[in-house]
């Protein structure tokens, strides 16, 4: 080991241990500054020696030679050391705010000199396309740590750096150079974001503008790069087309700092609102001929902008709410759900890829075996899902005209379709014989995105209540909009159901997710108990439903098997919901026909729940439980073929003067007929002593309100949770339940 390497590592120790360098700014500079020579190295610390403060132009012969960065001769020993130095240069500006005031004033006078003296950025910029990756990122980050010190001391960006970023976002989509510009801007932009600088707001105003002229044409250029309907091979990987993938991904990086700076600091420039207004061209790149890393890293960043987590990885805190408020932001929103809408219903879900191998961390294979069978890659179906539903949210909140109900299920419709093109492994299909079964079983991995797509689609159910001038006590007279809502597979009620059935009704998972941060679960579930508090009687019917299935669950499966199974090829149901995406409606109600034919119900048990709760106190024994609280066509007036399904079964029919004692029993003219049942003692005596989805519904309701109760009373729940119990006290009223008769 020479003596070169043997002071670099002397160096970094005393980094890592926090004590002064004995050493002379000048000579650790000539130490650090990569492929000086051993004579320059004596050099400087000559210098040094004699006179600490040399200028620049004692020093310019000391500089890091141009011409040996740009060749690619050196050898490894030289990258190896480049390496190590480069290394300890981003070191230092990371103690730049050492609490050790030894420390601090050392790397504040060694990065002095690098960036004023040795202009060491002008001549790391060559290396920004380096053959050697390693020594090129690592000079990557070099420069950005040092344009970071630079805003540090004098609020000003280097302009050397800015104008090579220029040049670059100019050249082709392939360059080599671009993804370093890339990154680095990236870097910069996060380094202000996370940094204590005094003047954040102005120093991101001053980035942003300047770079506005050459980011709008670099996002054309970048999304502009297939156009919509080319139907061509994917790339290669060439050394093109690898760095037309790299720039693709960095550039996505980029575009999510600009949006997390947006909604974390409430500023709004005009590169941060690209993405918003022109959001088509972005969703265009998803049918191109790019590698499927670029297109499932674009779905999750449309998924991040609409759920508003944008940067949820790298910046930690909640969002100060003394500053000013963004005023386009909500616009904004607004015309990247239509932009997703318009694109939806021109056929932009069918174009989605999907792998059809299981996403894994690290990868999609496992190792030693090929033929696992894990169904599709749920992480792009979940991003899909997400995106159309939070659109439609956005949409039927925001919307200065209303959407008829025909017309917002239709967008769902078409999920459904794409949902189902995809959902053909045997270990999903068996859990999806509920038309609302698809949340569950598509989010079952991410418990914050299964809460927001929960709490989208109740807000959709409410307009959905709004739109069919549903009376304030919840009664629907024609049973339509319940049977609407379950055929397209987002009635709250069942997915309530399911998400507990998944849980193995422990209310200690409920607890942890209101107590927990991570999701939105108290917004949703105060929502949805209010939907309870007035819809009593559809959610005692879905109750219900589940009961007189689970009890034929044998001979509803025979009869699926024999009659259902396969009575309907996937080009006729495809056909049939199609017809349904833009129908003619009457008072904003799809009409339905009366079926050819019905069969039995088919029902599926939960295999589990989401996730491990055997520790919980009462979750073990009750984790299968009947999670098919009928299909969509039990709620049906009338059962027409183009009603979805995931798994293919139909309740049985009968007379309508008949109770619903033995079968789900519909008819095309009088629909649900639990309204006038539920008044019957009998039935309800049958409902709440049979031990089934209402008894263990408000069960598990009724352990929950017991055990937020008992965390207020000595002041360990971390809010004030009275509205809360409120409402779960009134549900328990309503069900006229007790602790003894449980």
């Amino acid at each position: 080991m020479d003596q070169r390497h043997e002071v670099l590592q002397d160096i970094y120790k005393g980094l890592l241990s926090g004590a002064p360098l004995n050493k002379g700014h000048h000579e650790v500079v000539a130490i650090i500054c990569p492929f000086m020579t051993s004579e320059d190295m004596h050099e400087a610390s000559s210098r040094s020696e004699r006179d600490e403060s040399c200028d620049l132009d004692n020093m310019s012969s000391l500089r890091c030679p141009a011409g040996l960065l740009k060749r690619h001769s050196y050898n490894d020993r030289q990258k190896e050391t480049a390496c190590l130095q480069l290394s300890l240069i981003e070191m230092m500006s990371s103690h730049v705010h050492s609490p050790s005031r030894g420390v601090h004033e050392d790397c504040m006078g060694i990065l002095r000199v690098l960036l004023e003296e040795m202009d060491l950025v002008s001549q790391l910029i060559s290396l920004f396309g380096d053959q050697d990756k390693l020594l090129s990122l690592l000079a990557v980050k070099c420069v950005s740590s040092l344009v970071l010190f630079q805003i540090t001391i004098t609020d000003t960006l280097n302009e050397v750096w800015q104008k090579m970023c220029f040049q670059a976002f100019r050249e082709r989509p392939d360059s080599s150079a671009m993804n370093g510009c890339l990154w680095s801007l990236t870097a910069v932009v996060k380094g202000v974001f996370k940094g204590t600088f005094q003047r954040k707001t102005e120093i991101l105003e001053n980035l942003f503008t300047s770079f506005d002229p050459a980011f709008n044409a670099l996002y054309a250029t970048m999304f502009s790069l297939s156009p919509s309907g080319m139907n061509q091979e994917p790339l290669t990987y060439t050394k093109e087309g690898d760095n037309v993938t790299t720039n693709l991904v960095s550039f996505i990086d980029l575009l999510e700092v600009f949006v997390a700076a947006r909604t974390k600091l409430r500023i709004c420039f005009p590169v941060q609102r690209l993405l918003f207004q022109q959001a088509v061209l972005a969703l265009r790149m998803v049918a191109s001929p790019v590698q499927y890393l670029v297109k499932k890293k674009l779905l999750a960043l449309f998924k991040r902008c609409l759920l508003q987590k944008a940067g949820e990885d790298f910046f930690k805190g909640e969002v100060d709410s003394s500053l000013k408020h963004d005023g386009n932001l909500k616009s904004d929103m607004l015309a990247l759900a239509n932009s997703v809408l318009q694109s939806v219903h021109a056929g932009w879900l069918q174009d989605i890829p999907v792998s059809p191998k299981p996403s894994f961390f690290g990868g999609t294979e496992v190792l030693g075996n090929s033929n696992v069978e894990g169904g599709p890659d749920l992480v792009m179906l979940r991003a899909a899902s997400l995106i159309l539903i939070k659109s439609l949210e956005y949409k039927v909140q925001n919307s200065t005209t209303e959407e008829g109900v025909a017309d917002l299920l239709s967008y769902l419709c078409l999920l459904k379709l794409f949902l189902k093109k995809h959902l053909k492994s045997a270990s999903l299909s068996q859990h999806l014989l509920h038309p609302c079964a698809w949340v569950s079983v598509i989010f079952m991995e991410q418990d914050d995105d299964m809460i927001e797509a929960a709490k989208a689609l109740l807000i959709l159910h409410l307009h959905f209540r709004r739109l069919s001038g549903i009376i304030s006590d919840g009664v629907d007279s024609t049973g339509s909009l319940t049977q609407l809502t379950h055929e397209n597979g987002c009635n709250p009620h069942c997915m309530f159901f399911l998400f507990l059935s998944s849980v193995a009704f422990d209310h200690t998972v409920l607890l942890d997710f209101l107590i927990s941060t991570e999701t939105c679960f108290l917004e949703y579930f105060v929502k949805y108990l209010k939907l309870v508090r007035e819809d009593w009687e559809h959610f005692c019917t879905a109750c219900h439903y589940c009961d007189s299935v689970s009890s034929e669950t044998g001979e509803q499966n025979a009869a699926c098997s024999e009659n259902a199974c396969g009575s309907k090829t996937i080009s006729q149901d495809d056909q049939a919901c199609r017809q349904l995406v833009f129908p003619v409606a009457e008072n904003n109600v799809l009409e339905s026909e009366s079926p050819e034919s019905q069969t039995k119900c088919n029902v599926k048990y939960s295999d589990g729940p989401l996730v491990d709760y055997g520790s919980s106190d009462e979750s073990g024994s009750d984790l299968v439980e009947p999670v098919c609280l009928a299909t969509g066509k039990q709620f049906s007036e009338g059962l027409q073929d183009d009603s979805f399904k995931i798994g293919n079964s139909v309740c049985q029919s009968g007379d309508k003067d008949q109770t619903l004692s033995k079968h789900c029993q519909v008819t095309g003219d009088q629909g649900m007929l639990m309204h006038s049942s539920l008044r019957d003692n009998m039935l309800y005596d049958s409902l709440t002593s049979s031990g089934g989805m209402f008894n263990k519904s408000i069960m598990c309701l009724m352990g929950l309100r017991k055990a937020v109760t008992r965390l207020q009373r000595r002041n360990l729940f971390p809010y004030n949770p009275t509205a809360l119990l409120k409402l779960l006290i009134q549900i328990e009223t309503k069900s006229g339940l007790t602790d003894d008769r449980l």
